[in-house]
């Protein structure tokens, strides 16, 4: 059995995090200016599932000078996401040609709601769901790949992985995975090299 493990942000789903920082400062009424250290740290923490989308809305109504519930940040990320047309293609090759599909991202509750929101059932036709925010971890920490090799019972050559961030791609090849970076200059090749694999 092959396994493709496909990341969500910007493979499966776009995002522009300038974008959320300009959302911030329009809601705020002021510029916001660029991430602090103190913002990365919460916003690895409630990816973690560390911390709770309440918590996190209540840092960032302090730190933002913004006034939003839960409900705000779902919408937000509800605008700022869109369909990745490449990568959805290819999950649903993977789908259709019967192989297992799964989800290998950093990603918190709140994300998830909004791409349901935005689009119901996209997550469905996945085998499994690899979230950061239900396992605690982040890539690119070795220990989530070795969770997710350890559940899948599987070593890591019989896995193709694709994400946009290279430092996600190295860790998994570390790992034996047959990682590839998914930015729309590889598209095309990356899009040969699962074909390859999984002898479609």
């Amino acid at each position: 059995m092959k396994y493709f493990l496909f990341d969500i942000g910007n493979v499966l789903a776009n995002f522009d995090f300038q974008q959320l920082l300009q959302t911030y400062a329009d809601h705020a009424g002021r510029p916001v200016g660029p991430q602090t250290d103190e913002d990365e740290e919460m916003y690895v923490q409630v990816e973690k599932g560390f911390i709770g989308e309440e918590e996190y809305v209540a840092y960032l109504n302090k730190a933002k000078g913004l006034n939003w519930t839960t409900d705000n940040l779902h919408l937000v990320w509800q605008e700022i996401f869109s369909i990745n047309k490449r990568g959805r293609a290819l999950f649903e090759k993977a789908a259709a040609n019967g192989d297992g599909v799964y989800t290998l991202s950093n990603i918190a509750d709140y994300h998830v709601r909004a791409i349901e929101n935005n689009w119901n059932g996209f997550l469905e036709p996945m085998t499994g769901l690899f979230m950061s925010y239900k396992m605690g971890v982040r890539k690119p920490d070795p220990r989530i790949y070795d969770m997710v090799l350890e559940e899948l019972n599987a070593p890591g050559d019989q896995c193709f992985f694709i994400d946009d961030l290279q430092e996600n791609v190295e860790a998994a090849r570390k790992l034996g995975i047959q990682a590839h970076r998914f930015v729309p200059e590889t598209y095309d090749d990356v899009e040969r090299a699962a074909h390859e694999f999984f002898n479609w």
